[in-house]
């Protein structure tokens, strides 16, 4: 998925994506502005009228400059929607509605996730009660460990727990490990990434870089800006099983917190009765953990400057045919005004997250089915890449940026245990697929 070209591959991503439209082209273009831009039109000419019977000094030119900016956007704006309408065919007149956009994405399942409107939660995780560690957490997918709950934001699980994190300056989260590999992306800021058991060894990720901190390691995150509350985002396969390091579970409950002896918030806990908590957190004398020394982290770490992708198949959960549940994550910018076509594999589901700029998100025939901005999340589930393209539309004059993870394990939605194997981590350069592999995943494109 993340490589643009192969030499066996004769539909790249860039064969696929649909002619950009450019400046120039756009200008060439003479008609009348759409509908949606007339009312933009008439404002501009309106504040030109009121500022002059007002009396606007003339003498002051950066209004007048701000104003001609503005016409010029709103121009260029409304040329390059008629540009695009005449190049899908689509006329005015025939637009859709509000509400058959909508249908006809609900039709494919695709959603869109918009950061500005997701529910912030406070206190809902153990740790959250000490100071340090307060935050607040949006959920995408999944459970929220400590507090089973928490409504997600999609309407469909993909196999998988995702949260944004707001974290104030200084705080982060407390030491902890999983079952399985845990995902943290720096969607803005720097942050310090700990492992060991009293967090003694540290990495620092900056903006848009991420780290894949492999199964049954004692770990944490935190913000190291000095003024500034950050965003990071985590992803964790499987049932939010989760074990706190010694003496975490004791300093929640010094600061207020009401949990079991595994952590699990009581509140939460007596929605599903106590014998399926323990199901989803032990005790930090119980588990065996992971040691992992001072330079041991660095395979793990992917820089957005180096553009590594990131690809791990859980091999200890593979099926009678060989075929086990994967992840796969990758950076993806697309130019100003251009597009691209998601690849399509059977049974893959995909999840675009908008790091920077825009994007419209559209049907084979050029129909707009949803947008998303900065921080914003789009969910592409198999069933709507089997029925049809999806084309991802720039239509920005600048690169929109997005982080792209590609993956096929549903099944693991309600499992206890997805255990990483440890071969697929102990050789993250070679990851799990061989240039053979690539070549026929490609060739599928």
């Amino acid at each position: 998925f993340c490589a643009p070209h192969h030499p066996s591959c004769t539909h790249t991503l860039q064969n696929m994506s649909a002619p950009a439209v450019s400046k120039a082209s756009a200008k060439s273009v003479s008609a009348s502005p759409p509908v949606c831009c007339e009312g933009l039109f008439c404002f501009v000419k309106l504040l030109r009228n009121v500022l002059a019977n007002a009396g606007k000094n003339r003498d002051d030119a950066r209004l007048d400059e701000k104003l001609d900016e503005l016409h010029e956007k709103i121009d260029f704006l409304a040329r390059q929607i008629t540009v695009e309408r005449q190049h899908t065919g689509e006329s005015v007149s025939s637009s859709m509605t509000a509400s058959q956009v909508r249908e006809e994405a609900e039709r494919l399942g695709i959603e869109v996730a918009r950061y500005s409107k997701l529910p912030q939660f406070d206190a809902s995780i153990l740790d959250t009660y000490i100071p340090r560690c307060r935050r607040l957490t949006q959920l995408h997918f999944g459970h929220i460990v400590s507090n089973p709950h928490a409504p997600m934001a999609f309407k469909e699980k993909m196999g998988y727990n995702m949260t944004f994190n707001l974290v104030p300056p200084g705080n982060g989260n407390a030491l902890h490990m999983h079952r399985s590999i845990e995902i943290f992306v720096a969607l803005d800021g720097k942050w310090e990434i700990a492992w060991g058991m009293k967090g003694e060894h540290t990495v620092v990720l900056q903006p848009w870089d991420f780290v894949a901190v492999p199964a049954r390691v004692c770990h944490s995150y935190k913000n190291i800006e000095s003024d500034t509350a950050h965003n990071i985002m985590t992803i964790l396969p499987g049932k939010s099983w989760i074990t706190w390091a010694p003496d975490v579970v004791d300093e929640a409950r010094k600061n207020g917190a009401e949990c079991d002896d595994n952590g699990m918030l009581l509140k939460y806990a007596s929605l599903i009765g106590a014998a399926d908590t323990k199901k989803l957190a032990a005790q930090s004398d119980t588990v065996e953990w992971r040691s992992m020394g001072p330079n041991d982290m660095a395979p793990y770490v992917h820089r957005f400057s180096e553009q590594k992708p990131f690809e791990c198949r859980m091999l200890e959960e593979a099926r009678a045919d060989g075929q086990a549940p994967f992840i796969e994550m990758f950076w993806k910018q697309v130019e100003p005004e251009s597009t691209f076509l998601l690849p399509r594999r059977e049974g893959v589901d995909v999840l675009l997250v908008v790091l920077d700029g825009s994007v419209i998100v559209k049907s084979d025939t050029g129909r707009s089915m949803g947008t998303a901005g900065k921080l914003d999340s789009v969910r592409v589930p198999a069933q709507a890449l089997s029925k049809s393209e999806v084309v991802i539309s720039n239509p920005c004059t600048c690169p929109c940026t997005l982080l792209v993870t590609a993956t096929q394990m549903r099944e693991q939605n309600e499992l206890s245990s997805t255990c990483v194997d440890a071969r697929a981590l102990d050789h993250p350069l070679v990851f799990s697929l061989d240039m053979a592999t690539w070549a026929e995943l490609l060739s599928a494109l």
